[in-house]
């Protein structure tokens, strides 16, 4: 990834193939632009772009035009002391505000001054549902090197840039870098947040007790806590996660919830008439996605729901959806086997365990809802 010289006899030259050629019908190289390749085009211009919007939070340039309006200078001197970056060349900072402008995240009003639009406003830090640590993770060292380098991951079939920092799992690299793992969790509770609410929404009142089984610092365990008050809850995590977790729900005034950590592949996992895994089954190639189900089927009544929130990508690979098609990708580049799957797929997994799928909900976040219950 040689070409061997073509030895065969030169053909003789027939009446007919004397003729002259046809004018080809196939399609040349195209030399004009026309709507593929202003697709492709932009799809090129989408990584400059999203650079844009990493800069622009990276100088705080976001919160800071959330908080008022800045003109030029202004904004360039705000930018030296929110950001810790010293003060930005004002002709190199218009440029970049030209480019904001561009992608409608500012505008300037009538005196020349910079304001956030409602498009903008989505990438406001510390809201619940704030976009910005998504932008900003996928700047981090192991996320940029796994993207470049998906071409090594596809051809030597492992995650590549795992191996560049020498850890096993994207956990195992965070667990080394504390600011980063704390963007990523930030990044996780804002995935988190509108998923949770709408689960919160479905109907609860046939469960006494709930378990989020790898349910990271406790959101949706919160968050269906608080919808329903009855309900006594259970989160299972790592250790460095479940310390994390307890100091959140602790936070939250949460009694009725018990924190357990260990490995959910070998330690005992907690028991619910409600199971959750939000996000966990596509981190796993399908012998240990089939392997956790196991186990947790193992725990199941014929009352007992396991509950699954993962990404669902169609059959056809044009109908699914952008975001699931991007996920999966990241996944491939980030976990040894990590993939988001097809609804038959994920039959085919609980079916091993002895579940079924009852029906399917579309979640936020390009994400779905799969209830399963023991065949």
């Amino acid at each position: 990834m040689s070409r061997q010289p073509d030895t065969s006899p030169e053909p003789s030259m027939s009446p007919e193939a004397s003729k002259s050629p046809e004018p080809s019908t196939s399609p040349g190289p195209a030399t004009s632009p026309g709507p593929a390749r202003d697709r492709l085009q932009g799809i090129i211009d989408g990584f400059t772009m999203f650079t844009v919007m990493q800069a622009a939070l990276k100088l705080s340039i976001i919160d800071l035009l959330a908080a008022r309006p800045h003109d030029l200078e202004a904004l360039a001197d705000a930018v030296a002391g929110a950001s810790g970056l010293g003060r930005p060349d004002e002709r190199l900072l218009d440029r970049l505000m030209r480019a904001l402008q561009h992608l409608r995240l500012v505008d300037r009003d009538d005196g020349g001054r910079y304001r956030l639009t409602a498009d903008g406003r989505p990438l406001v830090s510390g809201q619940d549902d704030s976009l910005a640590p998504g932008t900003l993770i996928w700047g981090q060292d192991l996320w940029w090197e796994s993207a470049h380098l998906l071409h090594l991951t596809i051809a030597r079939g492992v995650p590549v840039a795992l191996d560049t920092y020498g850890v096993p799992t994207p956990y195992a690299y965070l667990q080394s870098r504390p600011a980063e793992g704390r963007l990523f969790n930030e990044f996780m509770r804002t995935r988190s947040h509108s998923v949770a609410h709408a689960l919160a929404e479905q109907d609860l009142s046939r469960f006494g007790s709930v378990a989020d089984i790898g349910g990271g610092t406790g959101i949706v365990l919160a968050k269906l806590l608080q919808r329903d008050p009855r309900l006594r809850g259970t989160l299972f995590e790592l250790p460095e996660v479940a310390a994390e977790a307890r100091r959140h729900l602790n936070e939250l005034g949460l009694d009725a919830v018990t924190v357990l950590d260990g490995d959910m592949f070998a330690d005992p996992l907690p028991v619910a008439e409600l199971l959750l895994l939000c996000n966990v089954v596509h981190n796993y190639a399908d012998e240990q996605a089939a392997k956790l189900l196991a186990r947790v089927a193992e725990l199941m009544t014929a009352g007992s729901e396991l509950w699954i929130v993962d990404s669902i990508v169609e059959d056809d690979p044009v109908s699914s959806p952008s975001a699931s098609v991007a996920l999966d990708i990241k996944m491939l580049t980030l976990f040894a086997g990590g993939q988001e799957r097809t609804l038959g797929d994920i039959r085919g997994l609980l079916g091993q365990a002895g579940l079924a799928v009852e029906h399917t909900r579309p979640l936020p976040h390009g994400l779905s809802l799969l209830v399963a219950r023991r065949r």
